[in-house]
């Protein structure tokens, strides 16, 4: 007898220069493989911008911390940069920061990941996305770096031969993020679980298996046919 797998809906509000977006879907990778006999996830990223004013170019780590946190905030950045890197490295992610990295403005990164959706390859690219800018300091606002990313990971190449310059996506990328708003959401990584249920942060695996076994209804269907009456009255 097959037992039918659970879906379960997640959506990842999250943003590619938020360290603890990518340790957070990587805890939510390891718990779902954990029990992937049980339940079938269907995951969607969805856009959340950190920092949305921020210049098309980007700028410097050190003056955006500076700028939005003051100047005492910079003597904390080498423990910071610490803990981060080694909660990464528990969940295979290596983080290099550095000086010279700088905080992007992501809405155009937003915008591949919404196309990436259509082609089916949306974890794969906001994957790929986390370690270029984490790992590699690739500059997160260069629409080339952006098409490569795109067609490494499946996104047909004409599709993206016009697509940043395009309008497409936009009115999209604005509508989640009125959405988060709405729903309350101020801070990412936060997982929309079934449409209904928020976590907040990057829990522990374990504690995304916990919320599986809250939110999945514990009814199993049995393989047994009996008489029965259908809505609508045929019996």
């Amino acid at each position: 007898m097959t037992m039918t797998k659970q879906k379960i809906k997640i959506d990842i509000f999250s943003d590619i220069n938020c360290p603890w977006c990518y340790v957070g879907e990587r805890r939510l990778s390891k718990a779902l493989q954990e029990v992937s006999d049980k339940y079938e996830a269907e995951i969607s990223f969805k856009a959340f911008e950190l920092n949305p004013n921020i210049p098309q170019d980007g700028m410097g780590r050190r003056d955006y911390f500076k700028g939005n946190y003051g100047e005492q905030i910079l003597a904390q950045i080498p423990a910071m940069d610490e803990r981060m890197t080694a909660a990464g490295s528990e969940e295979g992610i290596q983080f290099n920061f550095s000086e010279e990295m700088t905080v992007n403005n992501t809405f155009n990164g937003h915008r591949l990941i919404w196309l990436a959706g259509q082609y089916g390859v949306q974890h794969e690219v906001a994957g790929a996305l986390f370690k270029a800018y984490f790992t590699d300091n690739r500059p997160m606002n260069d629409t080339a770096v952006l098409k490569e990313i795109g067609i490494a990971q499946g996104i047909p190449a004409e599709r993206l031969e016009n697509f940043f310059e395009s309008e497409e996506g936009k009115k999209e990328i604005r509508e989640m993020e009125a959405f988060a708003q709405s729903a309350g959401i101020t801070g990412v990584p936060a997982f929309v679980i079934n449409d209904q249920y928020l976590v907040s942060g990057a829990q522990p695996a374990e504690t995304f298996l916990n919320v599986f076994k809250q939110v999945a209804p514990a009814i199993q269907k049995l393989d047994i046919e009996g008489n029965s009456c259908e809505i609508g009255g045929v019996c």
